[in-house]
């Protein structure tokens, strides 16, 4: 597989480095910083490259027409927007990820096509409201294109859920229940698994359901 990663920064160098590591994959990242390029190309040899990730020509020059995959993570948005529109319409790459540094602008991302988007903001926040009680359907992570998502939900006291085995509850269509994590561990739940106050279960569920599983496992909508 031919990555391109646009970005030599701390977040572009740390993928670069993994990917170096993984075998059958060729890597090239792309820094338009000339000395920051130069410093990089001294530790990970010629897969860095000194240029604008965001130029059609560029992106021509370093093989973008092969790419399988191209990754953007720079600190601007614009320009991790623009070369993930040229990838994918001048150079038909197939897959498309990209680092959305202000969360507003990750829903015009996604409406213009980019595959998936990474925000560290929203990825710290979901850390943050998964010690927070009042937390009970904590996203983790949205699979692209297919209407899902996987959730993080926390099984409150009195909830319609509590105390009865899965076949007996009524879930959102597509729902998938993948884990359960009680006292005991994690377990990969059945029709016959018993859900308790306090548990704390992995799904997948529907984009539009979040509001019925949190009726399902905290007994009230979402408050305010």
């Amino acid at each position: 597989m031919y990555i391109i990663v646009v970005g030599g920064g701390i977040v572009g160098y740390g993928i670069g480095l993994e990917l170096q590591m993984m075998p059958g994959h060729e890597v090239t990242i792309i820094e338009r910083n000339a000395s920051r390029a130069a410093e990089l190309r001294e530790e990970l040899g010629e897969m860095v490259v000194d240029g604008d990730g965001s130029e059609v020509a560029f992106l021509e020059q370093v093989g973008a027409g092969r790419a399988d995959l191209l990754i953007t993570v720079t600190a601007d948005d614009a320009a991790n927007l623009v070369a993930c529109q040229v990838a994918k319409h001048r150079f038909g790459v197939k897959r498309t990820i990209s680092r959305v540094n202000d969360p507003r602008n990750e829903e015009l991302f996604r409406m213009l096509g980019v595959d998936s988007t990474v925000s560290a903001s929203q990825a710290v926040m979901a850390q943050i409201e998964t010690t927070l009680p009042e937390h009970t359907v904590v996203p983790l992570m949205s699979l692209e294109g297919s209407g899902l998502k996987v959730v993080d939900l926390h099984l409150q006291e009195g909830a319609p859920a509590a105390g009865r085995p899965l076949r007996d509850i009524r879930l959102p269509d597509q729902t998938v229940i993948s884990l359960v994590i009680d006292g005991d561990g994690p377990r990969v739940p059945d029709g016959d698994t018993i859900l308790h106050s306090g548990d704390e279960v992995i799904a997948v569920i529907p984009v539009d359901a979040e509001e019925t599983m949190r009726e399902l496992i905290t007994g009230r909508p979402e408050s305010g």
